[in-house]
C-alpha cells in the first residue's frame, strides 16, 4: 500500500510525487513526463500521516505509528515534532531548534507573478532555489534580494504584504481560474519591474535590480482554456477518485490531463495522505452530466 506523502518539485525543479510504503518504510519518487498516458486512483476512506521531514539532510521518513488522521491535517504530532518546521513561524508562540537553524539560514525575498491583477510577495530557503516558486505555479517571479535570516526576510514580506494590490497569499482556486488568463512573458516582467519600483518607493528602500525569470517552461504544455473540468466535479466511486488521461502540464500542484476530448485537472497536493495507485493503463471518466467551464462561477 503506497501513501501520498508530497506532492511537489524535486531539487532539480522536476515535478515529482513522493509515496511512501506505510509496512516496508520506503520512500519512492515518481517523476511525471508530459504526453505520458496515466491513471492515478485515490482511496479516501482513510487518511494517513505522510511522515517526518529531516531539515538538515532533506531526508523523508514514513510515520513510525502509520497513524490514522482527519483529512485536515497531514502530519501526526509526533512527525510534526520530529521535522519542527512552521511556515508561519512568525506567528508562533514558539520555534522549535530544528526551525530556529532553518531560519538562521539565508533566505530571499520574491515577487511572484500569476496575472496583472495577482502579485504575491513570499520569503524562501536560499537552498531551495526556485523549487518554493514553481509548487505555487507562479508564471513568473522577480528577486527583491537575498537576506543572512528567515527573520531580516520576513520583516520586509511583512511590510511589502500591506501595501495595496501585493498579496501574502493566494488560494489555490484562485490560481485555477487565472489559469485562464493569458500569460505574456513581456507583459508580465514590466508588471513585476513596476511592482518592485512601486515598493521601493513607498518603503523608501533600494532592493537588489535582478531581472525577472519566465516559469513557463517546467510546467509543460499548458495552452490557456476555459474549458477545464475539475475532477472532483466527475461522477467518481463512493471514497474512491480516479484521474485519467494524457498529461500535459503540471502548474504548482495542479496536475492536466487530456482525457475524452477533455482537459481535467486533479489538484493533487489536495489528496497528500491518501493510497495512491499510478499505472498507465487509461480508464474512462464519468463526466459531470451538464458540463460547464469552472470559470463560470
Amino acid at each position: 500500500m503506497l501513501i501520498l506523502a508530497q506532492a511537489g518539485f524535486n531539487k532539480n525543479n522536476k515535478p515529482r510525487l513522493l509515496l511512501a510504503n506505510n509496512k516496508t518504510g520506503e520512500i519512492k519518487e515518481f517523476l511525471p513526463q508530459n504526453s505520458q498516458n496515466i491513471t492515478i486512483k485515490f482511496n479516501l476512506s482513510t487518511h494517513y500521516c505522510t511522515g517526518w521531514h529531516d531539515l538538515k539532510t532533506g531526508e523523508n521518513f514514513t510515520c513510525p505509528d502509520k497513524a490514522v488522521l482527519d483529512s485536515k491535517y497531514n502530519q501526526c504530532s509526533k512527525c510534526q515534532n520530529k521535522t519542527g518546521f512552521n511556515p508561519a513561524f512568525y506567528h508562533a508562540s514558539s520555534i522549535s531548534p530544528q526551525q530556529q537553524e532553518r531560519n538562521n539560514q539565508p533566505h530571499f525575498v520574491y515577487l511572484a507573478y500569476f496575472s496583472d491583477e495577482y502579485i504575491k510577495v513570499g520569503i524562501s530557503f536560499h537552498q531551495r532555489g526556485i523549487v518554493r516558486l514553481l509548487e505555487q505555479g507562479a508564471r513568473a517571479y522577480l528577486s527583491l534580494g537575498e537576506f543572512t535570516t528567515a527573520d531580516i526576510a520576513r520583516s520586509y514580506e511583512a511590510k511589502i504584504s500591506k501595501l495595496p494590490n501585493i498579496y501574502e497569499n493566494i488560494k489555490n482556486n484562485l490560481k485555477i481560474k487565472l489559469l485562464n488568463s493569458e500569460f505574456n512573458k513581456q507583459k508580465a516582467f514590466k508588471k513585476l519591474v513596476q511592482t518592485r519600483s512601486f515598493i521601493e518607493e513607498n518603503l523608501k528602500v533600494a532592493f537588489d535590480k535582478n531581472s525577472p525569470e519566465d516559469l513557463s517552461s517546467y510546467y509543460g504544455n499548458f495552452i490557456n482554456s476555459k474549458n477545464i473540468i475539475l475532477i472532483e466535479d466527475c461522477q467518481n466511486p463512493k471514497n474512491e477518485l480516479i484521474f485519467s488521461g494524457k498529461l500535459i502540464a503540471q502548474i504548482g500542484c495542479n496536475w492536466l490531463a487530456e482525457t475524452q476530448g477533455e482537459l481535467l485537472l486533479l489538484p493533487i497536493k489536495k489528496y497528500v495522505g491518501y493510497q495512491i495507485e499510478i499505472n498507465n493503463d487509461l480508464t474512462d471518466i464519468k463526466m459531470p452530466e451538464v458540463q460547464g467551464s469552472l470559470f463560470d462561477f
